[in-house]
């Protein structure tokens, strides 16, 4: 007698579901064809995992959403990006340039108030500014969190409530120039149980080594007598075990302003390993400019990559 897989018990069809469902999204909605009873069994893994790219899709997801009974919202894995994809097969995800930058941030904002709920992990890519600095949206579940792109440029703390990511573990930011005043600041209040946070500015930030140190309480430059009695009050969470930061990437000497920005990157590079040196309270790193960067761009196969858990 022939068996298949739809003799498995509900239970068992199920886990594979849900371990099934780990990519853009492509599985879910191919398990939604087979048949029927697959279609019902597997719609609530449908949307575990999505990728979005391009405000046209995000409007047509935050659609689906608002359609979707809240028992098939398990949304716990997204990944949206602003800018075009490449993928492993060469082509080019493309997307539309956003032309009303107020109408993205509301839909996104949307999106994440409807998901927040069941969201795990999440990485965003913009090519302009962000609205805030992590996401516009509490995310109790939240553990891992990645941000490609700029800073906000202007406060928007009157529009959208300073949320909450009590379960939030590690933070990456990458492919920013400039950041927040308020950037360590926000960190703490918003991810108090934080334990890994990492930097990878697009090139060397200026002040950012002093402004790290501040947070830190510890000196960016030797101090000429070190205070053997001076406990570190840091800024940011008592929880963290590893701050990582780059500093930037290679300098091209025939590139105008080259020397001014290569002096900038060695001076962020020293203070840097004067705080690792000096900071006792978790581990600081260091990653030197010659380790290249994955590209805003190959964002989607990276993330695709990962073994989400």
């Amino acid at each position: 007698m022939t068996s298949t897989i739809m003799d498995c018990p509900n239970e068992i069809l199920l886990h594979i579901f849900r371990l099934a469902c780990d990519d853009d999204g492509s599985t879910g909605r191919a398990l939604s064809l087979v048949s029927r009873s697959v279609h019902e069994l597997s719609k609530e893994y449908k949307y575990q995992s999505i990728a979005i790219i391009g405000l046209p899709r995000l409007v047509a997801f935050a659609a689906v959403l608002q359609d979707l009974p809240e028992s098939n919202r398990h949304i716990r894995h997204l990944f949206f990006s602003s800018m075009a994809q490449n993928t492993s097969g060469g082509h080019n995800r493309t997307s539309e340039d956003i032309q009303n930058y107020r109408d993205t941030c509301d839909v996104f904002s949307e999106v994440i108030r409807v998901i927040g709920p069941t969201l795990v992990t999440c990485q965003i890519v913009f090519h302009v500014a962000r609205m805030v600095t992590l996401i516009p949206g509490s995310c109790p579940c939240l553990t891992d969190l990645s941000l490609i792109g700029p800073f906000p440029t202007l406060p928007l703390a009157h529009v959208y409530e300073a949320p909450y990511f009590p379960s939030l573990r590690s933070v990456t930011f990458s492919s920013f120039t400039d950041y927040p005043t308020s950037l360590f600041n926000d960190i703490a209040t918003q991810a108090p149980n934080l334990q890994n946070l990492a930097f990878y500015p697009a090139e060397a930030c200026r002040n950012f080594a002093g402004d790290l140190a501040s947070a830190l309480d510890v000196p960016a430059s030797p101090p000429p007598a070190p205070n053997p009695l001076h406990v570190p009050r840091s800024t940011l969470p008592s929880t963290i075990k590893q701050v990582t930061v780059s500093t930037g990437t290679g300098i091209n000497p025939e590139h105008r302003n080259a020397y001014c920005k290569q002096s900038v990157q060695d001076l962020m590079k020293k203070r840097l390993l004067c705080i690792k040196e000096n900071y006792t309270q978790c581990r600081v790193e260091v990653v030197d400019h010659d380790q290249p960067q994955p590209s805003p761009r190959d964002a989607l196969s990276v993330w695709l990559s990962r073994c989400h858990d």
